[in-house]
């Protein structure tokens, strides 16, 4: 075996190691963006701000490249792809590196549409932390900030977020996600601690990864935000007592609307996810969707897992329970993995029906 795979394996095995138990790679050759492919290859810091900041590039950084951007927020210019070859190609890879080892807020912040595809993003802490609640500003970083339309997220590795690995959406902006093909690892801090904040718009997260968060999808609130996650694992929380897997807020937590605001998103549909947590809601919803919210045909853990607010459409039906469904949906999910044609990104109600087919229908 060549040094390269002996590298791969022995990253594969630490991170398996760290995260407490056997991780999930739903790999995709499929859209993949190659070296080939890319306007340009960068190995430095400062090559790589540069060809980030023209627009529509596509910004290769290699394997066993590091990209150290500890102390920066860089604007990320419109119809940029940031891309390396995680999962790419039937050795493996691990992707090139984008770091931070301070708590920086918004290390990249994309103006317009923006893809990032084959990356390990890395974070300043792994450890689970519970900072005093009036510090929490001084412990929170994140990776990147979408602000544009579209934001495209997969086949990545991103870790070490206390706040959150990415954020989708502003207060002005609704940008439509699509976040698939990752896998997202201790990002735990409490209070926060989110793979992905659903900040505004509309998102489809499918065929992710989740271990060591405090909520792995965390949606904002507004009557603008909504998703729907498929075909998903959510593996093992962190420390936080507050933790959930799936996740919608109310508008009446946040700080620029009255308390008693009760509006929680759009919708939220919850489906064919295989959800390993245990003693915390495998969906919360602290606040009622505009629309409605659906937890359907997915494999817990346990049941008693859905928390919901009175008043809110929600219905949670054909659900398995227990160790047997977690195996099932495990084997069921790998399975498929290969089977579905990759979806065009726009998150839908969807009544899934066939592995060889994906169709959208009206809610269920």
């Amino acid at each position: 075996m060549g040094t390269r795979q002996q590298q791969i394996r022995q990253r594969q095995k630490q991170q398996q190691q760290a995260i407490g138990g056997p991780p999930v790679s739903f790999q995709s050759e499929r859209k993949r963006v190659t070296k080939q492919a890319a306007n340009t290859t960068v190995t430095t810091k400062a090559d790589f701000i540069k060809a980030v900041q023209t627009p529509k590039t596509t910004v290769w950084v290699p394997e066993e490249t590091t990209i150290d951007l500890t102390g920066e927020s860089i604007p990320v210019a419109p119809g940029v792809t940031i891309a390396s070859n995680r999962n790419l190609s039937s050795n493996g890879g691990t992707g090139g590196l984008i770091k931070t080892t301070q708590y920086d807020r918004n290390v990249l912040v994309a103006k317009g549409d923006c893809r990032i595809t084959g990356i390990r993003l890395e974070g300043p802490r792994m450890d689970y932390l519970d900072p005093p609640y009036e510090n929490l500003a001084a412990y929170e970083s994140n990776g990147v900030q979408f602000e544009g339309n579209k934001a495209v997220v997969d086949n990545c590795e991103m870790y070490g977020w206390t706040f959150a690995a990415i954020a989708v959406g502003t207060d002005e902006t609704p940008t439509q996600g699509w976040i698939h093909h990752n896998s997202f690892h201790h990002n735990q801090m409490n209070h926060l601690g989110y793979p992905m904040e659903l900040f505004n718009g509309l998102s489809l997260v499918e065929w992710n990864y989740f271990s060591k968060y405090r909520h792995a999808i965390a949606g904002y609130g507004y009557k603008t935000n909504g998703y729907e996650a498929r075909f998903n694992v959510v593996g093992p929380p962190g420390g936080a007592p507050s933790a959930f897997a799936f996740d919608m807020h109310r508008l009446g937590e946040q700080d620029n609307f009255p308390s008693s605001n009760m509006t929680g998103g759009k919708y939220v549909n919850v489906h064919h996810n295989v959800l390993e947590i245990k003693n915390h809601a495998a969906l919360s919803l602290s606040g009622i969707p505009t629309q409605y919210a659906r937890f359907v045909n997915n494999w817990c853990a346990e049941e008693g897992t859905v928390d919901g607010e009175k008043g809110a459409d929600l219905r949670v039906k054909k659900n398995e329970y227990g160790p047997q469904a977690v195996k099932k949906g495990r084997q069921r999910l790998q399975q498929l993995s290969t089977g579905l044609p990759l979806s065009n990104g726009k998150p839908s109600i969807s009544k899934w029906t066939s592995p060889k087919q994906q169709q959208t229908t009206k809610k269920n």
